[in-house]
């Protein structure tokens, strides 16, 4: 059983404030996230992405667009005021889940987007990283289906469990159900730890790996008088995959302390969750902001549109 900390500190922001901040940020990742599509989806096979780079990019992509739809959709205010309270909440919870759902799958992509660039940058010398790196594909497509079906089913036991407590009799609730949902939120919140600390360790070990093992190489060619725009390309994307890392750390520190303040102790901290949206908002912004610095392909097809743009307006 949790055992509830008395605690009388609360923060929250204004209703005003949430939309002010989330509105803008959501409708212009999105307008990038279909930007990013539209380079995904290039018209000559020399352009195309391969797997599991393609799969990545893709899968990232797609969490991003679809989490900033939902946040779009809970602040649009006249349409939750619009329900009944009931309804109202419900609105709430599901949008909150599928928010949830949608960044923990999209942290797997940008795990494994690390893992990827460090196993195509960096030579593979230990027998595990070169079954690693022969092997990528599966292991990217094998932990995208797992990680989807790992958090589907805590989704669905969270959106299960609401829809218990909305429709059952308070007697079968508070008897049994209670424990259960106990035993089961305090196995969840330490799955998340775990998964978090998995996550940050493997994001931060392969990042500042290929980060070593670039600066040798690139030493070793400033005696030789040699440059190399791949070379500077892959250390891009090798510092935005940190920066990546530091966003996710931000971000889950933050998701963690909600927990902790909603499960054990008696704070009101964060009622109505738009501190909580905020912050999941700005994670993803900052990721797209990321694979549009980072990712070639994006920065790429950027500039060559800002080109064509610019040139028609001198002419």
């Amino acid at each position: 059983m949790f055992h509830s900390i008395h605690w009388s500190f609360s923060i929250s922001i204004s209703l005003k404030t949430f939309q002010s901040v989330n509105v803008p940020l959501s409708l212009f990742s999105i307008f990038m996230d279909i930007f990013f599509i539209f380079c995904l989806s290039p018209v000559s096979e020399q352009q195309r992405l391969k797997p599991p780079l393609l799969v990545l990019l893709g899968s990232l992509v797609g969490c991003n667009t679809a989490l900033h739809f939902f946040t779009l959709l809970f602040v649009h205010s006249d349409f939750a005021n619009s329900l009944s309270e009931t309804d109202s909440y419900s609105f709430y919870y599901f949008t909150a889940q599928c928010l949830l759902f949608t960044m923990r799958v999209s942290i797997t992509s940008c795990l494994w987007l690390n893992v990827f660039y460090y196993c195509q940058i960096v030579p593979a010398r230990h027998p595990f990283l070169i079954m690693l790196k022969r092997n990528i594909r599966l292991f990217v497509y094998s932990a995208l289906i797992i990680d989807k079906f790992f958090f589907l089913e805590e989704f669905i036991v969270y959106i299960a469990s609401y829809l218990i407590r909305l429709y059952r009799k308070p007697e079968i609730y508070n008897s049994t159900y209670t424990n259960m949902v106990t035993n089961a939120l305090i196995v969840d919140i330490w799955l998340r730890l775990v998964y978090f600390f998995f996550s940050v360790c493997m994001m931060l070990a392969s990042g500042c790996a290929t980060i070593s093992y670039l600066r040798r190489h690139m030493r070793n060619m400033e005696k030789s008088s040699r440059s190399s725009a791949r070379l500077q390309s892959q250390l891009r994307v090798t510092i935005t995959g940190i920066i990546q890392t530091l966003l996710y750390l931000l971000c889950s520190v933050w998701l963690i302390l909600d927990d902790v303040a909603f499960y054990l102790t008696t704070a009101d901290f964060d009622q109505k969750a738009y501190i909580f949206y905020t912050v999941i908002s700005l994670y993803s912004f900052g990721t797209n902001i990321n694979l549009g610095v980072g990712q070639t392909v994006f920065r790429e097809q950027a500039i060559l549109i800002w080109q064509k743009l610019f040139g028609s307006f001198l002419d």
